[in-house]
């Protein structure tokens, strides 16, 4: 709750950043190509038996010895489902001067949604408890920073991702979340998603104290998860296994997102937000990309 109060106050300048940072990445119209009205993109097929003379394209085909039709095509949105993971594990930072995962993750999201909704995408917002939300017209990044900032105020004990049987087929879902899931429940949700033929990308949002370990001496580490509190030496020993078992547990996690159809895309909250979008908009099926 003191997370989502915290957050409720910057609603506004939440707002006005994500839409900076959407004109700062804008990678321009996103579009399928598909038979249909439009101006934009057009094909050429043979004329058949009946075809209007108004119809054909003479140009085209005065250069053979067929006559050719130019057929428009649409530009045709793709559904795209947003979550932010508001577990416990993502109300933290390591020091003041670094957002909170969860802050970090909704201004990505936010900035996200800005650039699809500009290139013409269905968007939907994804909660643990109600029907996705759908995201149009001029107050959609309000309505969604103001659905994640409820959630946010429920209970400790989230769920890191969507429930499964929200996502709609052959949609396109971004998750905006720290990746500290059970290996199995990821699993078996990108499984779910696949026979959905929906594709997950997620987008790991961590602290760099998650990365490095960058402690020393006998540090008290507290759980955010109900787990039991540890006191250890944080010697150098400890952050070389420490190491180990992060470098293990990326490996993992890139190769689940990898076989569930989308590169992991990994963001430090130290880092500026535009690279993470930049990466996102960049894979395919996102931003200016067939």
């Amino acid at each position: 709750m003191a997370a989502a109060d915290a957050l409720a106050s910057r609603v506004p300048a939440l707002i006005v950043a994500a839409r900076q940072i959407a004109r700062n990445v804008g990678q321009g119209t996103h579009s399928r190509r598909r038979a249909g009205q439009g101006d934009e993109f057009w094909q050429y097929r043979p004329a058949v038996a009946g075809e209007s003379a108004t119809n054909i394209d003479w140009r085209q085909s005065a250069r053979g010895d067929r006559a050719f039709v130019r057929e428009h095509e649409a530009q045709t949105p793709h559904t795209i489902c947003i979550w932010c993971d508001n577990s416990a594990s993502m109300r933290w930072r390591s020091d003041d001067s670094l957002p909170l995962k969860v802050e970090r993750a909704i201004l990505l999201a936010l900035a996200s949604a800005a650039m699809l909704l500009r290139q013409g995408e269905q968007l939907r917002l994804l909660t643990a408890t109600a029907p996705p939300l759908r995201l149009q017209g001029p107050q959609a990044l309000e309505r969604m920073a103001h659905a994640l900032l409820a959630a946010l105020g429920g209970a400790a004990d989230a769920p890191d991702l969507p429930p499964a049987a929200a996502l709609p087929a052959r949609s396109r879902v971004l998750l905006f979340g720290d990746g500290l899931y059970p290996a199995r429940a990821l699993s078996a949700f990108l499984r779910t998603a696949r026979a959905r033929q929906a594709i997950c990308t997620l987008v790991e949002v961590i602290d760099p104290a998650e990365q490095h370990l960058p402690y020393e001496g006998h540090i008290r580490f507290t759980a955010l998860e109900d787990e039991t509190a540890v006191q250890l030496n944080a010697s150098a020993d400890l952050r070389r296994a420490y190491a180990t078992l992060w470098a293990r547990h990326q490996t993992d996690l890139r190769a689940l997102c990898q076989a569930g159809g989308s590169p992991l895309v990994a963001h430090l909250t130290d880092q500026p937000p535009e690279q993470a979008l930049l990466a996102l908009h960049a894979l395919p099926g996102m931003g200016n990309r067939p």
